[in-house]
């Protein structure tokens, strides 16, 4: 056995609290470099929201269409495609964004 085994109790003592204030520090500097979320503002977002939410629908139904061209699911898929825009059309109506 060495002689840092023989004292190893001691030796943890004296470095707990370096160590300590070492890994505090570091975790205040991470914690300082994670970005804080922006609250937001409820009244012109609800509708941005929706119209957003309609568009990814429709990007998510092109995607399906891109996926299955002139193959099994195709008919599905451009039916899909059809509704998402349908329902983005009526969005962006009941918001005012399209005459």
């Amino acid at each position: 056995m060495s002689a840092i085994g023989k004292n190893v109790d001691p030796l943890a003592r004296l470095l707990a609290p370096v160590v300590r204030q070492m890994l505090i520090a570091e975790v205040e500097r991470l914690a300082a470099a994670i970005p804080v979320a922006k609250p937001k503002a409820t009244s012109a977002s609800k509708a941005d929201d929706d119209i957003m939410e309609a568009c990814r629908q429709v990007a998510n139904a092109a995607d399906a269409l891109a996926q299955a061209r002139f193959g099994v699911g195709e008919i599905a898929a451009r039916k899909s495609l059809e509704r998402a825009a349908t329902f983005l059309g009526r969005a962006m109506r009941k918001h005012g964004r399209m005459p």
